[in-house]
């Protein structure tokens, strides 16, 4: 048995926007004999639109009018309607993320997103969505390499890294071919992101709106991005650029081995393409970029592999990698609840070995530093037990939910549990005879999520319980 939905991404980068649908087929893989097992078994590519500039209205603010009747002809050109649609994602990307306007971008276009499509931007999952979408983690699978792909766009370049198809490292840099743009056909500087400038004054170049630089400076600007960005293939990074250039500040820590590296990105995919006879072809400094890698990759001696996909790679990941299935036996004491969606989510690891004291206190801060001043705002739990679940303990570990959980319950009706573990159904039904009159569970299974992370849970696909669901990093966390 198999259920096929229609899932759209739609990407608003730096530089581009584009939209996709694409039909996921969900199929029980389990053998006769065992429970079912649902899982996505194939994607494929419905429609794609063409790639189009990101409207601005100013060097700070999205142009939302002309944004959502891109989004409209793109759904009338497909022949689908927002209804349509069950789940997916709307990402908000780069640089883009940071116009004084992006959400209200997000709000303007909701109309068309569905009653399941989830609005998500951060650099950690823009570099996943990218290195799945480019086809790097299938390449990792295939050849048992450590695969890091490099998503160049307009304002950001996004690196993931999979190992024998596993993701083990993301990183963000303000690195982009979007960061200094030009006034037509001249090199009279019209927008230059700050930290670029101040990049550019390290270098003896004084970059500033209005100033018109000469091709040696541009190169040596992006000369300095580029080797930014390519510190990421060494195992001890030791650049200052590299740091100064990191969209998030974390501690310094090595990076993993690295055996091939691919691009995608609207700047990644010129490394693969003939240069254009014109540099200035888009306005901007994305081709002396793209040059500036090419001259560099030459001294590092590492393999350089073609990804799938270059400049869609954000999108199909957006629309074909951003949705996950639950496992089949679940718990949903009420159906109509669903979907739900931006519920922000609690970890609590190891509960079975925590005192009831330490694991009701733990629970409490948490929930604190979530709910902040909304004490209203519902909260998913994600239970890790610590260790092998049995009977009784799937019993011990629901006293600990429920008794913790008392002062959120007070506030809400739903109790929304996320496990790992294969045993939603049992775990939900001992919580349902444990809660009061009226409140409801929602318990899934065969999910990974952590702190930080917020969820949306569709309606049922289908096979034995189970619901699409997406897990996604907070928006606008740059």
């Amino acid at each position: 048995m198999s259920e096929t939905i229609l899932s759209v991404g739609i990407d608003i980068g730096t530089s581009t926007t584009c939209v996709i649908f694409s039909d996921l087929t969900i199929e029980n893989v389990a053998s006769s004999m065992k429970m079912p097992k649902a899982k996505i078994v194939e994607k494929n590519i419905r429609y794609r639109s063409p790639i189009y500039f990101t409207p601005l209205r100013s060097n700070t603010e999205l142009d939302t009018v002309k944004i959502a009747s891109i989004i409209e002809a793109e759904y009338r050109a497909a022949g689908i309607r927002p209804a349509d649609v069950k789940t997916g994602a709307v990402i908000i990307t780069g640089d883009t993320a940071r116009k004084e306007n992006a959400q209200g971008v997000l709000h303007d276009i909701s109309e068309y997103a569905g009653d399941f499509v989830v609005a998500v931007a951060g650099p950690a999952l823009e570099s996943i969505l990218a290195g799945k979408g480019s086809g790097a983690e299938q390449y990792s699978t295939e050849h048992l390499d450590n695969v890091c792909n490099m998503d160049i766009g307009g304002g950001t370049t996004n690196t993931a890294t999979f190992c024998r198809g596993t993701l083990i490292d993301t990183d963000c840099l303000d690195v982009g071919g979007r960061l200094i743009r030009f006034r037509d056909g001249t090199l009279e500087i019209a927008y230059i992101f700050p930290k670029i400038q101040q990049l550019a004054k390290e270098q003896g170049v004084i970059a500033s709106i209005g100033t018109t630089l000469t091709e040696r400076q541009i190169s040596a600007i992006t000369d300095c991005m580029a080797e930014a960005v390519l510190e990421k293939l060494k195992p001890a990074p030791e650049k200052p650029a590299y740091f100064f250039l990191k969209t998030e500040k974390k501690e310094k820590r090595a990076n993993p081995p690295i055996h091939a590296v691919s691009f995608s990105g609207g700047v990644g995919r010129l490394l693969y393409e003939p240069e254009p006879v014109n540099p200035l072809e888009y306005g901007d400094i994305g081709v002396y970029l793209a040059q500036s890698i090419k001259k560099n990759l030459m001294t590092r001696g590492i393999q350089v592999i073609q990804p799938l996909e270059t400049i869609g790679a954000t999108v199909i990941g957006a629309g074909n990698h951003s949705v996950n299935v639950s496992g089949a036996t679940i718990t949903i004491t009420d159906y109509g609840v669903l979907p739900i969606q931006n519920i922000p989510i609690l970890r609590m690891n190891d509960v079975l070995n925590m005192t009831d004291e330490t694991y009701a206190s733990e629970f409490r801060q948490k929930a604190a530093w979530i709910q902040g001043q909304e004490k209203e705002q519902n909260i998913a739990l994600n239970v890790e037990a610590g260790r092998k679940l049995n009977f009784r303990s799937i019993n011990d570990l629901a006293d600990k939910v429920v008794a913790g959980a008392q002062e959120l319950l007070a506030r809400q009706d739903i109790l929304v549990v996320i496990t790992r573990e294969d045993c939603a159904k049992v775990l939900g039904q001992c919580l349902q005879i444990r809660l009061p009159e009226g409140k409801k569970v929602v318990c899934i299974d065969s999910i990974d999520v952590g702190n930080g992370d917020y969820i949306d849970i569709g309606t049922p696909v289908g096979i034995g319980d189970a619901v699409p669901v997406v897990i996604k990093t907070l928006a606008f966390s740059y």
